[in-house]
């Protein structure tokens, strides 16, 4: 399947912020990596919400970066991006703005 430039810029930011995990938080999210090379960012992100939503717990990775103080650079975060909402559902967006305390105002 050919991914579209959204996609990959996506998927670009999610692996940068993984890096960035890697180096400020001490988190290495190596099952994360690898379902990011076999299913590329955006599936990924889909997963990995359907699993959250299914069992009521976020990821080990978020709670990771909760503990570290850096939701920031979770995948939920760029889910919540504008530029990145048309590749996710509204049921999507709206499971990780509410994991991530975001409130319409």
């Amino acid at each position: 399947m050919i991914k579209s430039i959204l996609e990959l810029k996506f998927e670009e930011e999610i692996r940068d912020k993984m890096f960035l995990a890697k180096k400020e938080c001490n988190y290495n999210p190596t099952r994360f990596h690898q379902m990011i090379n076999n299913h590329g960012g955006v599936e990924t992100a889909k997963r990995l919400i359907a699993q959250a939503q299914k069992t009521g717990n976020t990821s080990d990775g978020f709670t990771t970066l909760y503990l570290c103080d850096r939701l920031d650079l979770t995948m939920e975060n760029s889910v919540c991006k504008e530029e990145y909402r048309s590749l996710f559902t509204a049921d999507e967006i709206a499971y990780c703005e509410m994991v991530l305390g975001i409130t319409e105002s």
